[in-house]
């Protein structure tokens, strides 16, 4: 489905020249940093480490580069191909969670059961995860650290046709109705806690469309921030980290981390080229990051299987989940690729932008 529409008329303040996102390696160097967090977080279990915050950071990440990519769009075109923007979707996240669940499902089936293997894998395929973990239903899952990504595809059904609609207006709307569906999403995690005394999983939500009002603040605006954006973030996210290792993990700790991630990502965007900057786009950082996706999918269920297998907690095999969990996604990133990359041609082909 196309959406056209006619392009509202914009005061001289709006009439700034747009440029293309383009790729930002700093970004890839956020990510690395956010999946570091999160493999090291789950890998020492049961020892307290702060890292689950760096979901959030990937949260940020994806509502800021979502939101820019349409609006750069509609800006161009006037218009957002929502039958354009899903396949791409499914395509780019497709492939290496199937090939994930595909590989993971006999040792899990052999060590955990059938029937975990079973639930486990359909909830992951089709995205339910995060009403199970929400329930309480799918704790010690193998599979349980795809709530996330439930989440995200959520987010993606929702978020572009509001987005699409909030642009009929002027876009400060659009910031507006970002910026306030980010704050209540936060006031209702906290409400949330309050009552069950634990994290909601769904309502981490915030983090997305914090991402989603930082790319609307940002876009087509000639808007330059000092050292301070990206060393700010930095220090909030290591208050995330270093508050949940010595407690348990709270929405506080969340929205530290996502006020950081916002920070972080500004400072990358607008900020001048300091030494943060310079260390995130180092080539190691970037390739780490380039794979994150991969090493994500992949970290958990080998902790799972390990564990299982030598009778032990995480932090006993770790040590060696992450190295093989961090080959594991190099081959897969190397398989899926070349089939993402087909299967992008095609799409062109089939729907033109």
């Amino acid at each position: 489905m196309t959406v056209t529409q006619t392009l509202p008329v914009q005061s001289p303040a709006e009439r700034v020249p747009t440029q293309r996102l383009g790729y930002v390696p700093a970004l890839d160097g956020l990510r690395a940093l956010a999946i570091a967090l999160v493999a090291v977080y789950h890998a020492v279990m049961p020892a307290h480490f702060g890292g689950a915050g760096g979901v959030d950071v990937f949260f940020v990440l994806s509502g800021f580069l979502i939101t820019t990519l349409l609006l750069q769009e509609h800006g161009a075109a006037g218009r957002v191909s929502f039958r354009r923007f899903y396949t791409r979707r499914l395509v780019r996240l497709g492939p290496p969670l199937v090939l994930m669940l595909a590989v993971v499902f006999v040792p899990i089936a052999a060590t955990m059961g059938l029937s975990t293997a079973l639930s486990g894998s359909g909830l992951s395929l089709f995205y339910l995860m995060p009403v199970g973990a929400e329930s309480g239903s799918t704790m010690l899952s193998p599979y349980e650290h795809t709530w996330s990504l439930g989440v995200e595809e959520w987010f993606y059904f929702l978020w572009p046709p509001a987005l699409v609609l909030l642009l009929r207006g002027r876009r400060r709307w659009a910031l507006i109705a970002a910026a306030v569906a980010a704050g209540g999403l936060a006031v209702a995690a906290l409400l949330a806690e309050a009552q069950s005394a634990e994290v909601s999983f769904i309502l981490r939500a915030c983090g997305l469309m914090a991402g989603c009002a930082a790319a609307l603040a940002l876009h087509g605006r000639r808007l330059s921030v000092g050292r301070w954006a990206a060393l700010a973030g930095l220090a909030f996210l290591a208050l995330s980290v270093v508050r949940s290792t010595m407690a348990p993990f709270s929405t506080l700790d969340v929205l530290s981390a996502d006020l950081g991630a916002v920070l972080l990502v500004v400072g990358i965007m607008r900020g001048p080229r300091g030494l943060l900057h310079r260390a995130l786009s180092v080539r190691p950082f970037v390739a780490v990051g380039r794979i994150s996706y991969e090493i994500y999918l992949w970290h958990y269920p080998v902790l799972c299987i390990l564990g299982v297998l030598n009778h032990s907690d995480w932090l006993e095999v770790g040590w060696i989940a992450l190295p093989v969990s961090l080959v594991l996604a190099v081959v897969a990133h190397r398989v899926t690729e070349p089939v993402i990359v087909r299967l992008r041609t095609r799409i062109a082909a089939w729907i033109p932008a």
